[in-house]
């Protein structure tokens, strides 16, 4: 019987399972993700990985859609999917009780899929709608631009959706091909967050998954191009104009993300925050502006977002240089240094109290890293980053090179 909270195991047959236990929980969420995504799209067929995701949701052997919808209901378990450009992600959360029946629905998904014709149309009149979605809202239509700046002609700079046109090129067989080449045992992670006993989540997995195999595939990436400063501006009939400030990072290692994590949220991530600040509580030029670090398995991107009426960009801009001159001074405050550090520990710990946020922090770290990032570590380890140590960093990466962007304007 273990006792351990977290838990990493290997199915007998590849599979691997995250366990994390939360003790008095009366409900728990599970995810079973495919690392593979948008990145691994079929040459000229991008938005084949979100695609899949698509049709496997739509029936297979046992069920039809409409039927699994109502067993996910009667039981008030609440379910998805997404596609990101590295994996692949089905979920459901539910009552303990029903433990066994609704996982079974979601691990046939993946055990007994159908590939139907007439499904295959009709998921792909959904995607082209979804994808007219995307564009309508310039937010999320500004970053798909921004990686396709930063990665051209690289399936990593693709929009996880795909076009229309590429979407239009994707055919029954490809979905098919997709699916056996991708979604084999040692590619596959469950991720488990509740109260359920640990040999009670592996008996029922190995049992479910013991006739599941699939031949391994070694994974060929395209290479990743040439990282320099590159731009794109286009106009558009909306209210506001768009501004999204890119530098790509091809290292990886842990010290150096959690460095860049924190540098990204000295940059933007909170109202005491560099750009926050002098961008909307100082100057009051914007409503929304915030930054985010994007990690990749092989490569980082810090991005700084804000929305702005085109009549103050060049005021905007300027005040970013001023910001940026600071930090290549080292001259980012203690005092900010202090609060987000602080801020981080703290946010970190909410979010792993969050059942739905811990399974996606153990999954994403699991696809980084390999393993679990304890709760623990991740404190120590940000308590052990020192001042001066941090600001020689953050102006070594902000004089490295010059901001990347896209700039979504007003006509």
């Amino acid at each position: 019987m273990f006792e351990e909270n977290q838990i990493q195991y290997k199915l007998p047959n590849g599979i691997t399972l995250l366990y994390d236990k939360v003790p008095g929980n009366k409900s728990f969420i599970i995810s079973i993700t495919t690392l593979a995504g948008s990145r691994d799209d079929f040459k000229g067929k991008s938005g084949l990985a979100h695609f899949v995701e698509h049709q496997l949701f739509r029936r297979n052997e046992k069920n039809s859609y409409s039927k699994i919808a109502r067993e996910f209901e009667r039981t008030g378990t609440l379910y998805n999917a997404f596609t990101e450009h590295e994996m692949t992600l089905f979920f459901l959360k539910s009552l303990n009780e029903h433990f066994e029946k609704v996982y079974r629905l979601l691990t046939d998904f993946f055990i007994c899929p159908v590939f139907d014709a007439k499904d295959f149309q009709k998921e792909k009149k959904i995607i082209l709608e979804e994808i007219k979605s995307y564009q309508d809202d310039p937010e999320e239509f500004i970053f798909d631009l921004g990686n396709e700046v930063l990665y051209p002609k690289n399936p990593l700079g693709g929009i996880i959706t795909g076009t229309e046109k590429s979407i239009e090129k994707i055919e029954m067989e490809d979905i098919r091909e997709f699916f056996e080449k991708y979604y084999f045992p040692e590619n596959i992670v469950i991720s488990f967050v509740g109260d359920i006993p640990f040999d009670q989540v592996r008996d029922i997995s190995e049992k479910i998954f013991s006739d599941y195999s699939k031949p391994k595939t070694e994974r060929v990436r395209a290479k990743l191009p040439e990282n320099i400063v590159r731009s794109k501006v286009m106009k558009k009939s909306i209210e506001q104009s768009h501004i999204l400030l890119l530098r790509r990072f091809d290292t990886v290692d842990a010290e150096f993300s959690l460095k860049m994590r924190l540098l990204s949220y000295c940059l933007g991530e909170s109202p005491s925050s560099m750009v926050y600040h002098n961008l909307r509580e100082k100057s009051g030029l914007v409503y929304n502006a915030f930054s985010n670090l994007e990690q990749y398995t092989d490569t980082n991107v810090l991005q700084l977002y804000f929305a702005i009426d085109k009549e103050n960009i060049d005021k905007s801009m300027k005040i970013l240089d001023e910001i940026e001159e600071k930090i290549k001074s080292k001259k980012i405050s203690r005092e900010l240094f202090t609060i987000s550090k602080s801020a981080m520990i703290a946010q970190h710990i909410y979010k792993l109290e969050i059942p739905y946020e811990k399974m996606m922090n153990n999954v994403k770290e699991y696809q980084l890293n390999g393993n679990f990032v304890f709760r623990d570590d991740f404190i120590e380890k940000m308590k052990l980053i020192k001042y001066e140590e941090f600001s020689d960093f953050a102006a070594k990466i902000i004089s490295e090179q010059d901001w990347s962007g896209v700039k979504l304007l007003q006509r």
